[in-house]
């Protein structure tokens, strides 16, 4: 859940402190989303100082803060604000996908907890069933496979909302921009645990097998 902690805070913080500034002090829409969607960049910060160094994920936050606030006072665009986490769900795309094909799913490690509930030995029964049932491993790639096309999805839907209305209808931008989240994640949850449910037996007979 840490390692989602920056993309919820680009994903919300943003939204509730527009409309905060905006509606509630009087900013204007450029600097109540410029403000708003700094909270990302201050959590990378944060963290960087907390680990001593500068992971992948704080190169690109702050890579990404640092171009968006460079287009954002030269174009006065509100809308850069309400794009940008297209390129954090773009990311994850490509990364779920490489994790399809290199090592470990991406929805192995983190379906293992709902999968497992914290029994050791079904943990112990899921790492087995991933090492030695194929239905197990291309289903797992397969669910994994699918939370890339949302992420993708996502990302590409997003920019299509937010330029698809002019800056200064960005009040609507705001509101619309988060209905391709909605819909699509949705989606891949219901595709996920449909897919996912049929594996509950494999898992259950490597427990068994191991008693």
């Amino acid at each position: 859940m840490r390692a989602l902690l920056p993309v919820v805070l680009d994903l919300v913080l943003p939204i509730g402190g527009y409309f905060l500034l905006h509606s509630g002090f009087g900013l204007s829409a450029f600097w109540s989303l410029t403000i708003a969607g700094a909270a990302t960049g201050v959590h990378a910060l944060v963290t960087t100082l907390r680990r001593g160094k500068v992971d992948a994920l704080g190169v690109l936050i702050f890579l990404e803060m640092g171009l968006s606030a460079a287009l954002l006072f030269v174009s006065g665009d509100p809308r850069i604000v309400l794009a940008k986490p297209a390129l954090y769900l773009a990311v994850a795309a490509v990364y779920a996908l490489v994790t399809c094909f290199t090592g470990r799913p991406l929805v192995l490690d983190s379906g293992k907890p709902f999968a497992t509930r914290g029994d050791p030995a079904l943990a112990d029964a899921y790492e087995r069933a991933w090492t030695h049932s194929d239905r197990f491993r291309r289903t797992v790639r397969g669910v994994t496979a699918v939370w890339a096309g949302a992420f993708a999805l996502d990302a590409v839907l997003r920019v299509v909302v937010v330029y698809s209305l002019p800056p200064e209808r960005v009040d609507e931008s705001v509101w619309l921009s988060q209905v391709p989240l909605v819909v699509v994640f949705v989606l891949a949850v219901v595709v996920t645990r449909l897919r996912m449910r049929p594996l509950r037996p494999v898992i259950e007979a490597h427990r068994v097998a191991a008693s």
